[in-house]
């Protein structure tokens, strides 16, 4: 019984169907909506010429269409699956190195679905500026950020090759000299990152001139990549250190009393950076071994310093007026 209520006027039930389904297709494209939405134009020059500067890469459409497309184009557009292009034709007539077109946009530069309907472009013409292409070497320039770990300096770099061929605007490679490499990020680095290989850096693909007190930057072409060694070194620097205090040493049981005309010191360091700033005048030892002097008698003694590996005293060490008398004893 149940097969014969399925099977029974299969056509007519077909017939309902389509039907049914052609009437759900009117009702969705009877529904329609509107959207103006800005896109990214790209602009595509002939071989040997550049867009050298264009009036506007943004334009603003007007789109209407069923409402179910409608609501996705703004998606469509952020994920990039509707584009804005224009492939410039190849042109035989220019003489000069760099002259100006104006194009036309029309639907056919955008590559929107075929139920929706284009109202409006915001700018349909583009003012645009075109340069002849030439190669020409010119000198790299090293771009860095950031600086190294505290203490530390960058002593000397060293790259290679130190020109490099660059297509480009033939007004604009006429009056380069330089062009930058990519930026490097030295943030934090240190002697023990010190490099026996290099680092290995593109080429920014740009050129930039000052013309008429403007600073002009345009698009270049450079396939090479540049090897960049830097030698990390320790900041050395010069310290002074005051208020150090004199001790003296002497053996056991000593008879003699000892005198210092200068019980408290100065004293210059010179040495790693880092180390200075982290030293304290208490944690110098200083001091005068009287062992050996033949009493009595004042000398001008040298005070011996004992100070962290690394550092050095700056110019002479200091001196101190040392005065040995013979202790009185009082008779009993």
């Amino acid at each position: 019984m149940i097969k014969n209520i399925l099977f029974t006027n299969l056509r007519a039930k077909s017939m309902a169907l389509i039907m049914a389904m052609a009437l759900w297709f009117y009702a969705i494209n009877k529904h329609t909506g509107d959207i103006k939405e800005d896109i990214q134009l790209t602009i595509n020059a002939p071989p040997g010429l550049t867009i050298m500067d264009t009036s506007s890469d943004v334009i603003s459409v007007a789109l209407s269409g069923p409402q179910n497309i409608i609501d996705r184009i703004s998606d469509m557009i952020k994920d990039n699956k509707i584009k804005a292009r224009f492939d410039i034709p190849d042109i035989t007539d220019a003489e000069e190195d760099n002259f100006k077109r104006t194009i036309r946009l029309t639907r056919r530069n955008f590559n929107f679905p075929r139920e929706t309907r284009l109202n409006s472009i915001v700018p349909n013409e583009i003012e645009i500026t075109l340069g002849r292409l030439e190669s020409k070497y010119v000198k790299v320039q090293i771009q860095k950020k950031g600086t190294p770990a505290l203490g530390y300096e960058i002593n000397s770099e060293f790259f290679y090759p130190r020109e490099v061929l660059v297509t480009g605007p033939v007004n604009m490679l006429n009056e380069a000299d330089t062009i930058n490499t990519s930026v490097i990020n030295i943030r934090g680095i240190t002697s023990e990152q010190n490099r026996t290989f290099p680092w290995v850096v593109d080429i920014d693909n740009t050129i930039s001139i000052v013309k008429d007190g403007k600073y002009i930057s345009v698009p270049v072409k450079c396939e090479e990549e540049i090897n960049v060694w830097f030698h990390v070194t320790e900041q050395m620097g010069t310290k002074a250190f005051d208020n150090i205090k004199v001790n003296v040493f002497h053996p056991i049981n000593y008879d003699f009393r000892v005198k210092l005309k200068e019980e408290y010191i100065s004293l210059s360091l010179k040495g790693p950076k880092l180390m200075l700033d982290m030293l304290n005048p208490k944690d110098i030892m200083a001091y005068i071994d009287v062992s050996s002097l033949i009493p009595p008698g004042p000398y001008n003694q040298a005070v011996i310093c004992k100070i962290p590996e690394g550092l050095e005293i700056e110019g002479n060490p200091p001196e101190s007026h040392v005065d040995i008398v013979e202790t009185i004893v009082e008779k009993e």
